[in-house]
């Protein structure tokens, strides 16, 4: 027996291994449940309504790789109809991300929020690797210091309320999409996508935030109602489009987008000192638009600063052209002096000098990897 105090010193002292979670097949959580470590989900897994999931710093939540009608998009996912609390640090993210060496976009579906009525919450999560990293369906959820990235899409909402804080959405198939929603982005960064940031009958408010390199569009919106302050736009082959609904920009800085810089299309718009430079086709794409644009720095775009290709005349405010000659800023127009099948463009006399806009770089997102 004198082996048992070692025994005992080893059982009492000894830190004990954390096994891995594993969930396989369709398995539903019923009660509240706490996640620390390594968790495996190996089929589909359901949070109930009224339970709440807790995800500790550190844990790594891995989804296996299953595809049954051969179209090469992982299945496996989760689906929280009660709520979920994700709440990593800077030091210890979670991690949302494929098993194996499964590491492509698409390799597993979706954290879902399906009808959740509690705030979801996430802060410093990882969600890479999935067909739609983060999808909320009639629920609220806020994100925050979080990188959404190598997914197909990496969020994705419908009928619901999302708060978006100092995230990177980076490199997935398109960054956000969304509709019926009301979402708000403050300080995020979302870049190399094709589509970035695409939503319909929507409201998104939009501040500090940095839209760049992607694709296709930028900033995207049908039907909606978009306030823009202080937002970087650069480098997307358009800037921002407003088809329908109504827009706010103030402060933003849209520069160097290889087609408009801006394009509002029969929607009610009040676009105040902005910078729209440098832009490849024109600064302002106009047709049938109506609103205030004035105070802006159009300058220095590279075929046009002004397209109207709208039957309606443009009327515009005082702006800077790069030049306060009438006749220089003409040329710096296209509207019915070049196609009779389009109306004028009506413009106040010009400010003489660029105005004093503050410059508009985007907040550096901070997020943990």
């Amino acid at each position: 027996m004198k082996w048992l105090p070692a025994l005992l010193f080893l059982l009492l002292f000894v830190p004990s291994v954390r096994a891995e979670t594993v969930y396989r097949g369709e398995q539903t959580l019923w009660q509240d449940t706490v996640w620390q470590g390594e968790v495996l989900i190996d089929g589909i897994l359901t949070v109930a309504p009224e339970v709440r999931l807790e995800i500790r710093p550190g844990t790594t939540v891995r989804f296996t790789f299953y595809d049954s009608n051969g179209d090469g998009i992982g299945e496996h996912e989760m689906f929280v109809q009660g709520r979920i609390v994700a709440l990593g640090s800077a030091e210890r993210p979670i991690r949302f991300t494929a098993a194996g060496d499964n590491l492509f976009p698409g390799a597993w579906g979706a954290v879902n929020m399906m009808g959740s009525d509690a705030e979801n919450l996430f802060r410093h999560c990882v969600v890479e690797y999935g067909a739609m990293g983060f999808h909320s369906h009639f629920g609220r959820a806020r994100i925050d210091h979080s990188l959404f990235r190598r997914n197909l899409r990496g969020l994705m909402f419908q009928d619901s309320t999302v708060n978006l804080l100092d995230c990177r959405i980076e490199d997935n198939f398109n960054g956000l999409q969304f509709r019926d929603s009301t979402v708000v982005l403050r300080s995020c960064v979302v870049t190399g996508g094709n589509w970035a940031v695409r939503c319909v009958y929507s409201t998104l408010e939009m501040v500090g935030c940095r839209i760049e390199n992607n694709r296709v569009n930028g900033v995207n919106l049908r039907d909606s109602t978009l306030t823009a302050r202080g937002n970087l736009i650069r480098g997307n082959r358009s800037g921002i489009y407003v088809q329908g609904g109504e827009a706010e920009l103030t402060g933003n800085l849209v520069s160097d987008n290889l087609e408009h810089g801006t394009l509002f299309e029969n929607a009610i718009v009040m676009v105040k000192k902005n910078r729209i430079i440098r832009n490849g086709r024109a600064g302002v794409r106009w047709i049938d638009a109506r609103g205030e644009l004035s105070g802006n720095d159009l300058s220095g775009n590279l075929e046009y600063a002004f397209v109207n290709d709208g039957r309606q005349d443009a009327r515009l405010g005082s702006n800077w052209w790069g030049t306060a000659d009438p006749a220089r800023i003409a040329e710096l127009i296209r509207d019915r002096r070049e196609r009779d099948d389009v109306g004028a463009v009506i413009f106040a006399p010009p400010l003489t000098a660029p105005p004093a806009i503050e410059a508009a770089t985007g907040r550096h997102s901070t997020v943990s990897e």
